[in-house]
């Protein structure tokens, strides 16, 4: 974090437009958050004027973007409504309740959401045999629960976030013509946070590039932290064993942190065992010491935490980072 990831993308399309000529509408950036999209369109439009003219989305954006155009050769309304995740867990519910009673699918349902979602990260749907091998949940005939619910979804005219990727992946798979166009359009791909992607995020850049084509995605390997969302590690690790021709370019000199922080961050993190590597340094100071702290109790840690900042004197530059929302409450009642 602070290495400029996120300006080596921008600076890129820039650079793409206004020294090489290229189109903006034959570029292609993705982000994860919509947030994260919006900034970097921002980011673009400062560096050059024609720069939010390229299409910079999440992945489920533009999934939606190529199934609303294509999606009828695969059967797929163009009109489809997207299930957002709360839509998606209420279907499940109705589904689950008229198929196992209120006391099992109370029981369940959480675990079989995630099931479903994690069979969708994987690119697989109920009529997937493969689908077998990932496990059952005991109890439950989950492949019978997926069934119905993706059935249920279909007949309603609706996707859920999960469809928009498999679907897409699906339709450029199966319809060399599309795929063919999507690829003539798009020249320069580009993809920010890659540690997050998924496997079906990978499937979908392996149909977008053709060897050809311009592709580009940053990441660190380090930051990897969203697993129990679906991402895989392996889609950075093995990204140039799968794309031909790959040049790996180590982002080291960090712009944020002070160096003691990063000496900290580096020892921490260099007993991973899965790991591209890095030689993390700053030009910045050396700054204070990092204090590691044991607390008997979370009355304590807030207590601690308030002497420091007393001490330190400078309120409105100092912040805590919690892990869960439930720790906040002790130390919004001292403060």
């Amino acid at each position: 974090a602070g290495s400029g990831k996120t300006r080596v993308i921008t600076t890129k399309i820039a650079y793409l437009i206004d020294k090489q000529g290229l189109d903006p509408s034959s570029i292609l950036a993705v982000a994860f958050t919509n947030k994260a999209a919006d900034e970097m369109r921002d980011r673009v439009r400062s560096l050059t004027p024609t720069g939010g003219e390229g299409m910079i989305k999440t992945f489920h954006a533009f999934g939606a973007w190529l199934l609303r155009r294509y999606g009828g050769e695969i059967g797929i309304q163009r009109g489809f409504t997207i299930c957002d995740d709360q839509d998606s867990f209420s279907l499940l519910k109705r589904i689950a309740k008229e198929e196992l009673g209120e006391a099992l699918a109370r029981h369940h349902l959480k675990e079989l959401a995630a099931w479903i979602a994690r069979a969708k990260d994987h690119c697989l749907l109920p009529e997937d045999a493969v689908l077998e091998s990932r496990g059952a949940i005991p109890g439950l005939d989950a492949f019978k629960m997926f069934g119905l619910y993706q059935r249920r979804l279909e007949q309603s005219g609706c996707l859920d976030f999960g469809d928009l990727l498999v679907r897409t992946v699906r339709l450029l798979e199966s319809r060399s013509e599309v795929r063919r166009r999507i690829r003539q359009r798009f020249r320069a791909i580009l993809v920010d946070e890659y540690q997050d992607a998924n496997y079906a995020q990978f499937r979908l850049l392996q149909q977008l590039h053709d060897g050809q084509n311009y592709l580009c995605v940053v990441g660190d390997e380090d930051q990897s932290i969203y697993s129990f969302r679906g991402a895989e590690l392996d889609n950075i690790l093995s990204f140039s064993d799968k794309f031909a021709g790959t040049r790996i370019v180590r982002l080291e000199e960090n712009y944020r942190s002070t160096q003691t922080i990063l000496e900290v961050a580096t020892r921490v993190v260099e007993n991973n065992q899965s790991r591209l590597g890095k030689n993390l340094f700053t030009s910045r100071s050396v700054g204070s010491p990092v204090q590691l702290a044991y607390l008997e109790d979370p009355e304590a840690e807030a207590l601690f935490c308030a002497e420091k900042l007393k001490g330190g004197g400078n309120l409105a530059g100092s912040a805590i980072l919690y892990r869960m929302n439930f720790q906040s409450r002790v130390f919004e009642s001292l403060f």
